[in-house]
């Protein structure tokens, strides 16, 4: 059999490590991580090897040349520019003339590949994919089988509320060279993103096989850091170089350690290098070749690779140093850091953690350097959640990583793309915007400043406008100027819809790669001030009521928010439909209660910017979430609008809906799921409080009825929602033995699982962020929806501990 090793990868997640190797060629006990993997291939008798290459091809070809020194024969095919994984192994067509194996040059693993041969040709399979489990499936391609191996299910890096098994694609194939002829020659083919699913589609064999074993595919500089203490520890089947001094202390030839070093296993120490006295290496520590370490010098959990200098009574702690690095005396090295190549630290600086340092830079004698050379690291290790970004103002969201983060949106967008950027009343929201709009213009995008505006009016000016997108900024919590609060900066595209996951992937590869292309100073962006579209907007929401009608029924509010910028904005709307109201700002008093003492007709409540809302009727009633989506249904069928709902609501929607003729759609319960099924819509009353507000007065107008009258008429329905603790590398496991039970079940997989009975459903969510599951469930009855919840909470404790 012959093997096809994929070796053009940039490692862009790796960088600096990667800005002068090729990420197949980053040391792992100092030798490239594609020896392992040419060592693996020869072990099962593979020798005949093509290597698609193209990041930095010579590094390649000049460390391995033809292959003879290693016992094998490679054969180079060469991308002029990427053309996706399987893209780039149809340029090897004419080489594979019998089945073979695809291998990521940049993965260690230990699997037995003889089996999965095996298993692919007794299974007569076009193709095979080699998975294996993790605890956390979100960087990776999550892959369904049945019991006899077939694939069923492939989602490539899917969300929490998508993860449906633990088990994921590691890159590694089996394949019949016939599947070739599905790749056209020259375009852009991936194997998870395209063959894959095509192979699905169109019925022919594609299987799964687990495999057991050691697999990483080294994706970032901590997974990196990882492979070299998994190889240290044996947690991998690999041979080492060197001599086993003790046990779990390596030495290459020629080293020098002084008798006073204290060596504490595991460590492993490079040919040539030399160890002053009484300095103290490891434990998981790796020393490459002709490195020189300092007296009383201290290397913990670190990597060096070749030919650094490390001077008197430095420190160095899980950190990373590429090659010709010169550290000086007292110098901290703290965790988390990366220096690159040739890179020279003067004496007692200290290198904060986290800190990445580009190849050749000089770092000042007594410098305390708290952020990357080119902009600063991150203190996040992702940076979305479930509404953007968020943090604790001045402390975890400072100006200059949120410059950074607003320079890493606009090098996506094309040239001469317009951002439109508004913030909420807050004051620290208007630092954070000005370091918005200086950054998007430093890179080159044209800014347009909306002022102050909530945040359905920000999303309507993106839609409205010619703008590619839109950054607003609001703080959370009651006490909107509290410093304790947390600040979120929210992200739009050009139709005013929260951007998608690929765009925030992309957003946080730029951001974390820090590498950003700049203009010249005459490709500056400029500004334009364009506070007016508050007007627009209130206009446009008056526009879709009858005014008159409205104000002759001269309803009583009493409006409670938490800015008071949203009440400046809600008060003449609710005056220009002749309503008479009591306002409450950040107040904690019950407003069901406030709206009985002032004899109201209705309270109502907006909240985070004027995207959430609720209402309370005239006998202090507070309407719950379900019956408030029941309202927005009813809103929406009167207006001829599509109508979505998030998986989480009641079936008696449906049940409603079908009497009127317009079919409900579940989406997941994110807010762009929802608002992507009415975007021909400039207003919905999903996340727009103030434009909710007004189409249910008008609704309440119209049908003569208060909103006590409207829950009353309501169907009875049964709702309880429960959360459930759960370690985060649990989750994956979780879900994916969830599924096993469930197998023959009516499931619906549109946001978690979502199990049919007969008695009611019940939807399994883990959280995208904590470390829990959420469990809804409607049942005929109460008890009935206390018991399905209690069923599925049951599960997940008892498989998280599996």
């Amino acid at each position: 059999m012959k093997a096809i090793i994929m070796a053009g990868g940039k490692g862009s997640r790796l960088r600096p490590l990667t800005c002068n190797l090729p990420k197949p060629m980053v040391p792992l006990l100092d030798r490239p991580c594609m020896e392992y993997i040419i060592n693996l291939l020869k072990e099962y008798g593979i020798t005949e090897i093509g290597v698609t290459v193209q990041y930095l091809a010579s590094v390649i070809k000049g460390y391995f040349g033809d292959g003879g020194d290693f016992g094998v024969r490679l054969h180079y095919f060469e991308e002029r520019t990427p053309l996706g994984t399987a893209g780039s192994v149809k340029n090897a067509e004419d080489f594979l003339d019998e089945p073979f194996l695809v291998v990521s040059g940049d993965a260690l693993t230990d699997f037995d590949l003889g089996e999965a041969i095996r298993v692919h040709r007794n299974r007569a399979a076009l193709a095979t994919i080699v998975l294996t489990r993790v605890d956390v499936p979100l960087e990776y391609g999550v892959v369904m089988t049945d019991e006899n191996g077939l694939v069923t299910r492939f989602l490539e890096k899917p969300s929490w509320s998508e993860v449906f098994s633990d088990t994921v694609n590691t890159g590694i194939y089996v394949l019949n060279p016939e599947i070739l002829q599905l790749v056209e020659k020259g375009k852009v083919f991936d194997f998870s993103k395209d063959l894959f699913p095509m192979l699905m589609a169109q019925g022919l064999p594609l299987y799964g096989h687990v495999a057991n074993g050691y697999w990483s595919d080294i994706g970032n500089l901590a997974q990196y850091r990882r492979a070299q203490f998994d190889l240290l520890h044996q947690r991998v089947k690999a041979k080492i170089k060197g001599r086993e001094l003790r046990a779990g202390v390596w030495i290459d030839n020629g080293s020098q350690i002084d008798p006073t070093v204290e060596l504490e296993a595991p460590v492993y120490i490079g040919e040539g290098s030399t160890i002053s006295a009484h300095a103290k290496i490891g434990p998981d520590v790796v020393l490459g070749r002709y490195n020189q370490i300092g007296q009383e010098t201290v290397v913990v959990r670190s990597v060096l690779w070749n030919r650094n200098y490390v001077a008197n009574a430095a420190s160095l702690t899980d950190a990373s140093v590429c090659n010709n690095v010169n550290i000086g005396v007292g110098v901290d090295v703290c965790e988390d850091s990366v220096i690159g190549d040739k890179t020279q630290i003067g004496d007692m600086a200290v290198i904060r953690p986290g800190v990445k340092i580009w190849p050749e830079k000089r770092i000042g004698e007594g410098t305390i350097q708290q952020t990357s050379l080119i902009w600063a690291s991150s203190m996040f290790a992702s940076l979305f959640g479930e509404d953007g970004i968020s943090g604790i103002p001045n402390l975890e969201l400072i100006p200059e990583m949120v410059s950074r983060v607003a320079a890493a949106y606009g090098s996506g967008l094309p040239r001469n793309s317009t951002v439109s950027v508004s913030c909420d009343e807050n004051a620290y929201c208007g630092i954070l915007k000005f370091a918005v709009m200086s950054s998007l213009m430093a890179i080159g995008v044209k800014v347009r400043d909306i002022g102050t505006a909530p945040v359905p009016v920000a999303r309507f000016e993106c839609r409205r406008s010619d703008s590619a997108g839109g950054i607003h900024i609001r703080s959370v919590g009651d006490d909107a100027n509290n410093g304790d609060k947390r600040i979120v900066l929210q992200f739009f595209d050009e139709d005013g819809l929260p951007i998608d996951k690929a765009t925030e992937r992309n957003i946080e590869n730029a951001f974390f790669q820090e590498d950003f292309a700049r203009p010249g100073a005459h490709g500056l962006g400029g500004m334009e001030y364009r506070p007016q579209i508050l007007d627009f907007y209130v206009q446009e929401v008056l526009s879709r009521v009858p005014i008159e009608r409205v104000r002759q029924r001269a309803f009583r509010v009493v409006f409670q928010c938490d800015s008071p910028h949203v009440l400046s904005v809600m008060l003449p709307i609710l005056d220009r439909l002749g309503c008479s109201v009591v306002t409450m700002v950040n107040s904690d008093r019950d407003i069901g209660q406030v709206v009985l003492d002032n004899r109201a007709d209705l309270g109502i409540v907006l909240r985070a910017g004027g995207q959430e809302f609720r209402f309370s009727s005239e006998t202090g009633y507070t309407l719950s979430a379900d019956e408030v989506l029941i309202l927005q249904m009813l809103i929406a069928v009167k207006e001829r609008m599509p109508l979505a709902m998030p998986v989480t609501a009641p079936s008696v929607l449906e049940e409603m809906s079908a009497q009127v003729g317009i079919p409900v759609v579940r989406t997941k319960t994110v807010l762009r799921s929802l608002l992507e099924v009415g975007m021909q819509n400039d207003l919905q009353v999903h996340f727009d409080g103030f434009y909710a507000v007004v189409a249910a007065l008008q609704f309440l107008v119209e049908e003569g009825i208060g909103l006590q009258e409207f829950v009353e008429q309501l169907p009875k329905f049964h709702m309880r929602t429960e959360t459930v603790p759960c370690p985060i590398e649990a989750k994956g496991r979780v879900m994916r033995r969830l599924m096993e039970d469930m197998k023959g079940q009516r499931l619906e997989l549109i946001d978690g699982i979502k199990v049919l009975t007969d008695d009611g459903w019940a939807l399994i969510m883990p959280d995208s962020q904590r470390a829990m599951f959420k469990v809804v469930a409607q049942g005929i009855t109460s008890d009935k929806a206390t018991e399905l919840t209690s069923t599925y909470m049951s599960k997940i404790s008892d498989y998280q501990l599996a």
